[in-house]
């Protein structure tokens, strides 16, 4: 449904139009333009500098999310080392037989002197059975 104001506006409209000129356009406004859009935008500028530069939008929530880990991750890193294990030694108070006392505890480790074995045998044991 079209008002008849509407239609009046409208005829006036066009008659202002009609007698409407656009401004003239300087010389080199163009050129003008495009040198100060490159300039703002920093297209001129090397790639590694826009780079380097540029920002992005994080929310907050993420960012301390983020932050937190760093700080977690940089704490284990930074706390001290725990001490090495320490050998466990039996218990010889009680009747313990004379080839488990003359076992050394190892030290270290050497493949010096290794031997492959010449025949491997394999027992299944059930739960249960002697």
């Amino acid at each position: 449904m079209t008002d008849e104001r509407e239609i009046v506006r409208d005829e006036k409209l066009r008659a202002v139009l009609r007698q409407w000129e656009p401004p003239v356009v300087p010389e080199g406004m163009d050129e003008r333009v495009m040198e100060a859009y490159r300039r703002e935008r920093g297209t001129a500028e090397p790639f590694w500098k826009r780079w380097l530069s540029t920002s992005i939008r994080v929310p907050v929530p993420v960012a301390l999310v983020v932050a937190l880990l760093l700080i977690f991750t940089a704490a284990l890193a930074l706390r001290p080392a725990s001490p090495p294990p320490q050998a466990v030694t039996p218990d010889t108070s009680g009747p313990v037989r004379a080839a488990q006392q003359a076992v050394p505890v190892v030290t270290g480790t050497s493949l010096a002197g290794f031997q492959p074995v010449t025949e491997i045998t394999a027992s299944v044991v059930r739960e249960g059975t002697p």
